[in-house]
């Protein structure tokens, strides 16, 4: 019948048959502008049972949502963090469905408002001391003690560990993705106070949560593969010239002097600056890393200890960042203040109308949200430097394996002394030496860098620092000013490189190298800084806010007990 109705319509004098070659054209440009504007798909895989995850973002984003039914998929133990109460009607039927449609229960939603620095360290300490579970952990941990004990020396059962020893595999900060803040002409006038602190709490709340959890993550088995992905905004070009070290950019609004007004740049500049600072953040964390002293991963035939080249020694701890691109839903939809049913804001009827009437040139041009998690799961599917040294050592001695296998088989062709059979062995060992396995160079995941497209940026440039020594019309007390700044931050740099060991009884420096990667040690150090100054104020101001809380809570029970006297 379908093709009935295909047949009258192509007979049918209204049909323009002549222009059946430039419509069959218009459709094969239109397939490959749309193939090549989702980007590329990642060629790798993972099992991540048994595998621990915390996702943020998960219930705010169209990605979110998305990498979360992908890493349930793949078996995962995912902890989603929402901004609403976990008993809530929406995240109890997603998270319901998720488990239903993937067969996974180990999915799980807690309550962790990333705009509020107590709760975000509230929850790092429940994680971590595993104080606090919610009620469906609860009923698996009940079911999997009333089983029959296992047998001796069998582990325990996935999500029944200790509460002393919280596993932790990956981090994805998913929640600074979608872009902040609409366009001039579609926001309010008082928006755009607002955005910023959002902007910056979001931030903040990566690295407040980054620190937290780090002691637990340094302290983990030296052969667990570990990840921190940070998600980032694809504006991070915009801000990449040198207005980067302007007092707004790597400073924080929060950390800014209270009489000094701030000025108001464009959104996408903003959304800009947000993004490479928390690239050159992740790549700054990755030096620290790889700096601090980690113990030798022990190889995979055995217990020993295989000691390797301290210059190719890499921590066991990857921290990358990743651009899904630009997204209809989380980039597009925000911009123009079209995303109705997300976040608390009210919407535009102007971009809602407009959003609607470019709907075929975003499913064109702009990445749906499976298209965009693909980098982010490539990150998360790659192997590490860290394991693709373990395979190497893993192929040498099984190398060595089949040498002293072929050379125990020619000495008993030896001792047997008949030719025919010296022949075959010969020709045995010498196939088998051909079938020796050969280094294969994979591609693996590059520690610090920015992927965007399931590929490595190579092109971020970000200009130094500006020296002291520019301006040639200063004064001596101005340079000596400007000596002292420089050796109190090196100083401070000096004090956050050093580890402490008990070897010996002495303290050991350690030097961060300065690759020269996205600003270089300079660049990352000034940023890392800024963060810890911004972080303190934030953490001042909410708990004046909850001493604030906590007086008018005792004076309104005051005035409650006073009335009913």
């Amino acid at each position: 019948m379908v093709l009935g109705i295909l047949e009258s319509i192509y007979r049918s004098s209204y049909f323009p048959r002549s222009y059946v070659p430039h419509i069959l054209l218009a459709s094969l440009a239109v397939a490959i502008l749309h193939a090549l504007s989702q980007g590329r798909k990642t060629s790798r895989d993972r099992d991540l049972h048994a595998r621990t995850v915390i996702l943020t973002g998960a219930f705010t984003s169209s990605l979110g949502i998305t990498l979360l039914q992908d890493l349930a998929k793949r078996g995962a133990r995912v902890i989603a963090l929402s901004p609403y109460k976990a008993d809530d009607p929406q995240i109890t039927i997603l998270v319901t469905l998720l488990r239903a449609t993937t067969g996974n229960e180990q999915v799980f939603a807690e309550e962790c408002d990333l705009d509020d620095a107590g709760e975000v360290r509230k929850f790092c300490t429940q994680f971590l001391t595993g104080a606090k579970l919610s009620d469906s952990e609860k009923k698996e941990k009940e079911a999997a003690k009333s089983d029959p004990a296992p047998p001796p020396g069998a582990g325990p059962p996935p999500g029944t560990e200790s509460s002393t020893d919280q596993r932790l595999d990956a981090i994805v900060f998913a929640h600074e993705y979608p872009h902040v803040g609409a366009l001039r002409p579609f926001r309010t006038q008082s928006s755009f106070e607002e955005e910023a602190k959002h902007r910056e709490r979001g931030s903040l709340a990566s690295f407040l949560m980054t620190t937290l959890l780090l002691p637990s993550l340094l302290v983990a088995p030296p052969d667990r593969d570990i990840r921190i992905v940070n998600v980032v905004n694809p504006f991070y070009a915009a801000a990449s010239g040198p207005s980067f070290h302007d007092t707004h950019s790597v400073s924080l609004s929060s950390s800014q002097p209270d009489g000094k007004k701030r000025s108001k740049p464009s959104t996408l500049l903003e959304e800009g600056i947000r993004s490479l600072r928390s690239v050159i953040l992740t790549r700054h964390l990755q030096r620290i890393l790889d700096a601090l002293p980690a113990p030798q991963a022990p190889s995979t035939a055995g217990t020993e200890v295989t000691v390797v080249n301290p210059k190719m020694q890499k921590s066991n701890i990857v921290a990358v960042s990743v651009s899904p691109g630009v997204s209809r839903m989380d980039t597009v939809a925000p911009m123009i203040n079209a995303n109705w049913g997300i976040g608390e804001g009210k919407p535009s009827v102007i971009g809602i109308i407009l959003y609607i009437l470019l709907q075929p040139f975003l499913r064109i041009f702009t990445k749906s949200p499976n298209s965009s998690v693909q980098t982010v799961l490539h990150a998360l599917f790659l192997p590490t430097p860290f394991k693709s040294m373990s395979m190497k050592i893993a192929e040498q001695e099984a190398a060595s394996a089949s040498a002293s296998a072929s050379s125990e088989t020619e000495t008993k062709t030896e001792s047997s002394g008949e030719k025919g059979t010296a022949s075959s062995s010969s020709k045995s060992t010498s196939s088998a030496k051909l079938r020796k396995p050969q280094p294969v160079f994979t591609e693996v995941l590059k520690p610090g860098s920015l992927y965007s497209d399931c590929a490595v940026v190579v092109t971020l440039k970000v200009p130094p620092p500006p020296s002291s020594s520019s301006s040639s019309g200063s004064s001596k007390d101005g340079k000596k000013a400007d000596s002292e700044k420089k050796s109190d931050s090196d100083k401070k740099g000096k004090k956050k490189e050093k580890g402490k060991e008990k070897e010996k009884g002495e303290e050991l420096d350690i030097s961060i190298n300065d690759d020269g990667e996205y600003g270089g040690e300079a660049v990352g150090r000034v940023v890392w800084e800024a963060y810890e100054d911004a972080l303190k104020i934030w953490e001042g101001k909410n708990q004046n806010a909850g001493a604030g809380a906590g007086k008018s809570g005792k004076a309104e029970k005051k005035a409650e007990a006073s009335r009913k006297d």
